[in-house]
């Protein structure tokens, strides 16, 4: 049997089985910056508190919905711009005791491992650095595309005392407790 005569086809069969995915297939690989934000909350005295971080940036982005197991995150956080919701929390958290923000104005987020849980739902891991210390945190997130964005929302609690924030007289979790939920609004385009 001449099997050159069948190369053809099966070559073309091959490149249709492949072309359905990479016709529907959207990539998002940059950061609307002015639509993306992160906030945190926290206890101080057993009273609610809430706070925004600054600027976000993302010098590593690449999420395609189809292969979400291949995605990879760096998402900066500009601690300069921390707004506590007053303007002497906002000067006491700029220094060394708190996020000491001179010597590290950033936070880093670093994705290690994505998992698809379904409906929409997700599961980032990877390594948190905030003041030179870095730590494994999982932030699970929701995904949805809407029009030509891709849109991120999640949140994950991490303990301050993990990373030296609120040193000194700082460390009593009677006056602000160790647990600090962050949660985030990541907006993508491709």
């Amino acid at each position: 049997m001449n099997t050159a005569f069948f190369r053809p086809f099966a070559l073309a069969a091959v490149l249709s089985l492949g072309m359905p995915a990479v016709a529907g297939a959207v990539e998002y690989t940059t950061l609307d910056a002015q639509a993306s934000h992160a906030a945190f909350a926290y206890s101080q005295m057993n009273v609610k508190m809430d706070g925004r971080f600054g600027a976000l940036a993302a010098p590593v982005l690449s999420f395609d919905p189809a292969r979400p197991e291949a995605a990879k995150v760096v998402i900066e956080v500009a601690l300069a711009g921390v707004d506590a919701g007053y303007d002497e929390a906002n000067a006491e958290l700029s220094k060394d005791e708190w996020l000491a923000t001179a010597a590290h104005p950033l936070a880093v987020f670093t994705s290690d491992q994505v998992d698809a849980l379904g409906g929409g739902r997700y599961q980032a891991t990877g390594r948190l650095t905030i003041k030179g210390v870095t730590k494994t945190v999982t932030a699970p997130f929701t995904f949805k595309e809407d029009g030509q964005t891709g849109v991120f929302e999640g949140g994950f609690t991490f303990q301050r005392a993990d990373f030296g924030v609120g040193e000194g007289p700082w460390k009593d979790f009677g006056i602000v407790a160790n647990d600090i939920g962050i949660t985030f609004r990541v907006v993508a385009k491709p």
